[in-house]
């Protein structure tokens, strides 16, 4: 009598996250972080922000949500794909830092990352601006839907 085939989808036991290559997460994703002014640190974001890097990100900006001023500023502008771990993180990180008392905004200006905030409606949720320099308040609220880059 043949054994039954054990169904993968019915399976109790953790799964295994195997990244696309055998680095840790920080060589795939870069956080650089700087102060803007007084009140405001910018963490520059470049990478792809998956389910390998997402942790990474996470605690990379909640670390910041306890050192930043009134301002958390998440520059994406280096992030080739945001995947839906990375938009769970940025709203994770959002409810952390209001829970602080830190305003989080997010610099966005390239089709890999304004495209999920609009599919997604969180460009309704976050302050996205175009530039960094535009934080907060002195430049202009991007529309992710009007970007065609």
């Amino acid at each position: 009598m043949a054994s039954p085939v054990r169904n993968p989808a019915r399976s109790t036991s953790p799964e295994v996250v195997i990244p696309r290559s055998g680095l840790p997460p920080a060589h795939l994703l870069t956080v650089v972080t700087r102060t803007l002014s007084s009140s405001t640190v910018v963490c520059a974001v470049s990478g792809e922000v998956d389910l390998w890097t997402a942790p990474h990100l996470r605690d990379r900006l909640v670390e910041q949500i306890r050192m930043a001023g009134p301002d958390l500023v998440a520059d994406l502008g280096g992030v080739g794909f945001l995947g839906a771990a990375g938009l769970t993180v940025l709203v994770e990180v959002r409810s952390a830092a209001e829970a602080s008392g830190v305003r989080f905004s997010l610099v966005a200006r390239t089709r890999p990352v304004l495209r999920p905030l609009a599919v997604t409606g969180l460009h309704l949720v976050f302050d996205v601006y175009t530039h960094v320099d535009g934080v907060p308040g002195r430049g202009e609220l991007q529309d992710p839907r009007l970007s065609r880059s």
